[in-house]
């Protein structure tokens, strides 16, 4: 190995939520250690980051360790803080860059009683019901660690029924989601399944509690209840725990390459897998296919749907696992699927910089969003704060502005904005609607007559895109503007394959399998209008689970 100076050394550089800053020792020839010294990551999200990347540059004396899948911005900043350290040490990259191996991965045969594909929240939810109910389950997860989109959620189950708080009543949630749908929704949704799972929602959480062993409560009162245990990282790694615990098996790094189906067509065996370590066959009662939506390497397709999707610039929050790779084996397998799908929509989101996510999403309810022609197009304060996405998807703009008055927005975020260098692509600060457009290549007399138009709708307390008269705050600009980029938000897709309320695959036939399960994300498309609502998926999806679960005990 190459000298370096020995002693304990700092590096710092930015993570997810901030910057990361480590502090690695040498005793001269080795790294001897390297830890965390600061971080402002979200918890639980970076936990396996935090644990995996310094035990093994220390075990390889090597910095050219892989991210950890769904981690990646918390990776690369531990990885850059100890390349920083590392220099400072007097190392030279190059002689601390040798090819890390990935950990060790099991390939042999497995007989279970439910095979499933996919560790996300329906996956794992669907093992943890499985042992629940005296059943043996096995997850094959592609990536390195289980939790996939489910890592990065805020952990809302919206539920009717829990023993353990007090939440909706069914009736006053379906009729809300119903008003909500009369707010320009172009997609139908079946509210008798949607009833149907949410009758069953609160045993389903109160359940998910316990495995956790955490204390429940509402985190949200209006327009409908949603209550948390924790965020979704530690429910991941609750269930991870709880699962392992109890005899589960759970394989990552590893990939289903095809759905095993009998010579009747109507019953899956099992299926076949394949990671480093070979190929081989789980053999099993059930087999639940889990594997999420198709928000990455599927945009023409979604286009298809929606054309006026083109030329957006959606920003993906889901896992970039989430590449349909269960659609693919169920269509080899004959499933039968709804025609198209589209964006789960999200709050907007913003440049990179500003580190903006679910739990500080700022108030843009008063003030203006324009399209790349310096247009508003739509009510800025709607129904529902996530239908404001829905209209950029359909606007079909290639790039979008949130406009805000210096003086009348959130101080506090003001001067978060203020640390920021001025970019397009991010944030500008002008003193007149004509500079601010010029910064961010808008035609200045097209902003103008904006600005002019609302200030006027203000002044009237009328507006043409229906915003209600508490939302109509003029931008006068005595203090200035802001223009801040955006994006529409994306939390994954809806759509999917065809199921009957048991859970079962539908065939090409219009028939069923017998024992092929698709779960989640896998099949969303009755579930939701082009309209998703916080709070559903976890609840939902995990009843789900839970209800084929105890469905397969008792036969």
């Amino acid at each position: 190995m190459a000298k370096l100076q020995k002693g304990t050394f700092t590096g710092q550089a930015g993570g997810h939520g901030g910057d990361i800053k480590v502090a690695l020792t040498t005793d001269g020839e080795h790294i001897t250690d390297v830890k965390i010294v600061e971080q402002h990551e979200t918890p639980h999200v970076g936990d396996n980051a935090f644990k995996w990347i310094p035990e093994r540059i220390v075990h390889y004396q090597s910095l050219a360790v892989d991210a950890v899948s769904g981690a990646s911005f918390t990776s690369r900043g531990i990885i850059n803080a100890s390349k920083q350290a590392l220099q400072a040490a007097g190392g030279d990259l190059a002689d601390w860059s040798q090819p890390v191996p990935k950990p060790p991965v099991v390939a042999k045969d497995q007989t279970v009683d439910v095979a499933i594909a996919g560790g996300g929240l329906t996956g794992l939810t669907m093992a943890a019901f499985a042992i629940k109910n005296g059943l043996k389950p096995l997850i094959v997860e592609k990536n390195d660690q289980v939790g996939g989109s489910f890592r990065y959620a805020a952990g809302a189950f919206a539920t009717v029924g829990s023993k353990k708080v007090a939440d909706n009543q069914i009736d006053d949630l379906i009729n809300w989601v119903k008003e909500l749908n009369t707010h320009g929704a172009k997609k139908e949704m079946d509210y008798d399944f949607l009833r149907y799972l949410e009758e069953h929602t609160g045993e389903t959480f109160d359940e998910l509690v316990d495995i956790a062993g955490s204390k429940p409560q509402i985190a949200q009162e209006a327009p409908y209840k949603f209550a948390v245990f924790g965020g979704g990282a530690f429910i991941v790694n609750a269930l991870e725990k709880y699962i392992k615990d109890h005899g589960g098996l759970i394989l990552p790094d590893t990939v289903i390459t095809r759905i095993n189906v009998d010579e009747s067509g109507k019953h899956a065996t099992g299926f076949a897998a394949r990671n480093a370590a070979g190929c081989f066959t789980v053999t099993a009662k059930a087999v639940v296919i889990a594997t999420g939506g198709e928000s990455y390497g599927h945009k023409e397709d979604l286009v298809k749907t929606t054309p006026s999707l083109e030329k957006v610039h959606v920003f993906n929050e889901a896992n970039p696992g989430n590449t349909g790779d269960g659609y693919g084996l169920l269509k080899e397998a004959g499933a039968s699927f709804y025609e198209g799908n589209i964006y789960k929509n999200a709050f907007l989101d913003f440049g990179w910089p500003l580190r903006i996510s679910y739990a500080n999403v700022p108030d843009y309810s008063k003030a203006i969003v324009v399209n790349d022609q310096a247009k508003r197009f739509t009510n800025e304060a709607p129904f529902f704060a996530l239908n404001l996405t829905t209209a950029l998807y359909y606007e079909g703009s290639p790039r979008y502005y949130v406009i805000y008055d210096a003086a009348k927005m959130d101080q506090t975020f003001r001067k978060k904005l203020d640390a920021q260098k001025e970019d397009p692509k991010v944030v500008v600060h002008a003193g007149s609607v004509k500079e601010l457009a010029e910064k961010l290549d808008l035609d200045p007399a097209a902003l103008e007559q904006t600005v002019a138009g609302y200030n006027e709708a203000c002044a009237k307390g009328e507006d043409e895109f229906g915003k209600d008269a508490a939302h109509l705050e003029s931008l006068d600009g005595a203090d200035g503007y802001y223009g801040l980029y955006t994006m529409p938000g994306s939390w994954g897709t809806i759509g999917g394959v065809k199921i009957n309320r048991d859970m079962l695959v539908e065939q090409t036939d219009g028939s069923f399998f017998d024992n092929l399960y698709a779960l989640g994300e896998m099949s969303t498309n009755e579930l939701f209008s082009d309209f998703y609502i916080a709070g559903f998926s976890l609840a939902n999806y995990s009843t789900e689970a839970r209800l084929v679960a105890e469905r397969l005990a008792a036969n």
